[in-house]
């Protein structure tokens, strides 16, 4: 059986004010999908069996993460515009489709970003991250099965 894994080249990673008109992030390198946590709050009492402390779910958070980007002046821009608004950005990422697929899986989730220039190489290339502060949950929508 042939393996269902895929490169990352293709996937795309954008952002909106409103959730409904999407622009992308210039210069991408990586994906913004972030990882669900959740904390879980010790429920421990002197009637717990056998001396084992126990714990029951708490809230959940998906944390903040970077998203690595060529910098340019337009994208630096539109992230600092982005850091200024006072609501949450939205941010859509777009997975290329695997070989199953016809369309790739699609993360959607909202956040507020700080961007920052870099560079530590006199020849490099600069760059820029995007750190995204998350706010409220992650949607996934699995891609659409080829054929189908």
């Amino acid at each position: 059986m042939m393996s269902d894994q895929f490169i990352l080249y293709g996937a795309t990673v954008e952002r909106s004010t409103d959730g409904t008109t999407w622009e992308a992030i210039p210069e991408c390198k990586s994906i913004a999908v972030p990882a669900v946590e959740t904390d879980y709050q010790e429920a421990t009492s002197l009637d717990s069996p056998d001396g084992f402390k126990e714990y029951v779910k708490g809230l959940k958070d998906a944390g903040v993460i970077s998203l690595s980007c060529g910098y340019t002046p337009a994208g630096y821009e539109q992230q600092l515009s982005d850091q200024a608004e006072t609501a949450a950005i939205y941010y859509r990422t777009t997975l290329p489709p695997a070989p199953s697929q016809s369309s790739g899986d699609v993360f959607e989730f909202r956040g507020f970003p700080t961007p920052q220039p870099e560079g530590s190489d006199v020849g490099g290339i600069v760059g820029m991250t995007i750190s995204i502060r998350t706010t409220g949950g992650v949607d996934w929508t699995r891609g659409t099965a080829a054929g189908a």
